[in-house]
């Protein structure tokens, strides 16, 4: 696939992501307060601003992975099953971030420095890759390095500690099922579709790489 046929499956995954970070804006802001009528609980000030805060880094984070650190090709089964996710995910976490009246204490600052160390997995993981990807001598050469040396995908645990540190943020448990399902998700059919890819395309090098690393959890799988 040619990188520019990624260029629409892309634009629909930002545009989605756009718009579900406005909404989610606009519920934290005053829409708890308008939009159903004054029914509603209505969170802290703080914790409002909190996950507003981090729905806004999440968006720019995805959008600087997606146009400058991966280059592989962004299909559009992909797009149609990663732009409808965050924005659920998003407005989940409004909603709760919202709607959640316990007080902002040591849980919620611990969910945001979970929210951090999942960023920092995520986006250092693709910028180590990236990094080792730009020089000519290591072109079809897999990279083993970095983070990638504690687990294949270091780039998926770093999304399932930061979701569930946005969920703690958020407050109350059913935020919670966003990062267990996505950990499913991973585990189920992203890792097994992708280490399929990776065999295809890197033969014996990734087999023994596969043999040698776990896979999403360092020490565990």
């Amino acid at each position: 696939m040619a990188p520019t046929a990624s260029s629409g499956p892309k634009a629909l995954v930002a545009v989605l992501h756009v718009g579900a970070v406005a909404a989610s804006l606009s519920f934290l802001s005053f829409g708890v307060h308008e939009w159903f009528g004054g029914d509603l609980p209505v969170a802290s000030p703080l914790r409002r601003w909190l996950v507003g805060i981090l729905a806004v880094v999440y968006l720019v984070r995805l959008l600087v992975t997606q146009y400058v650190m991966v280059k592989r090709p962004f299909p559009w089964s992909e797009a149609l099953a990663v732009g409808p996710w965050v924005v659920i995910l998003q407005l989940t976490m409004a909603w709760f971030g919202g709607t959640t009246e316990a007080p902002v204490d040591w849980v919620v600052w611990c969910g945001v420095i979970l929210y951090a160390l999942g960023s920092w997995l995520n986006t250092w993981s693709e910028e180590q890759r990236r990094r080792f990807k730009r020089n000519p001598a290591h072109r079809g050469v897999l990279y083993t390095g970095g983070l990638f040396s504690l687990v294949i995908h270091p780039n998926y645990l770093g999304d399932v500690v930061l979701f569930t540190g946005f969920a703690i943020v958020a407050g109350g448990w059913w935020p919670l099922l966003a990062p267990v399902t996505m950990a499913a998700m991973f585990a189920f059919m992203h890792i097994p579709r992708l280490d399929a890819h990776l065999e295809d395309h890197y033969g014996d090098a990734f087999r023994a790489y596969a043999w040698e690393t776990k896979r999403l959890i360092p020490w565990l799988w």
